[in-house]
């Protein structure tokens, strides 16, 4: 069974709001920012979208017209691993870093890597951010949750940062590298667009 099979299955999937999730993902991208909006403050949901998708433009896809349903539920290690990285063009960004478009394709590479000069100007920004997260994460013991989307048929791909999904799964890689297999899950909003249905 694929993670879409799964998810869409999964007896555990909690209903939440949009705007739970908008809240969540503005608060994270608001947090190191002075005079920032406090998104549970934000009068109205179009106001929070703005806000939102000011810093994230994805947002603007995510949050549509076409509405999704939301849920809140958690990921295997290797279920996080199969998820794809933001939807775009493909070779270019984060795509052209895993030929497969996984999320875990990235972080190995990343992990595998003797140094960022490896790869491009672009990218090598992004390793080192990523490895900077990923250092966070296993200090703080804390990983926060990811925002997830199917759209139709496509594959579920994360939304609100391939930073922080990538740095999830280094610091996952990291750790089996020193310990052996891990069975950690990890917490998503799990987004269903149309076309693609999801058990409530």
């Amino acid at each position: 069974m694929d993670i879409e099979e799964r998810l869409r299955a999964d007896d555990r999937l909690e209903p939440v709001s949009r705007t739970e999730v908008m809240q969540y993902w503005l608060a994270n991208e608001v947090e190191d920012e002075s005079d920032a909006p406090d998104p549970d403050g934000l009068p109205t949901e179009p106001g929070l979208r703005e806000e939102l998708v000011d810093r994230k433009p994805i947002a603007g896809r995510v949050f549509g017209a076409e509405e999704a349903g939301w849920y809140r539920t958690e990921l295997s290690v290797d279920e996080l691993r199969d998820l794809r990285v933001v939807v775009g063009p493909e070779s270019e960004g984060w795509r052209a870093l895993a030929d497969d478009g996984r999320i875990g394709t990235v972080a190995k590479r990343i992990r595998e890597a003797d140094d960022a000069t490896e790869f491009d100007a672009k990218a090598e920004e992004d390793f080192e951010e990523v490895a900077s997260l990923a250092d966070d994460i296993e200090a703080s013991g804390t990983n926060g949750r990811l925002v997830v989307v199917e759209e139709g048929d496509d594959p579920a791909y994360v939304a609100d940062g391939n930073h922080r999904a990538v740095a999830q799964v280094l610091s996952l890689l990291r750790d089996e590298a020193n310990d052996g297999e891990t069975d950690e899950k990890r917490e998503i909003y799990f987004g269903v667009r149309p076309g693609a249905t999801a058990r409530s």
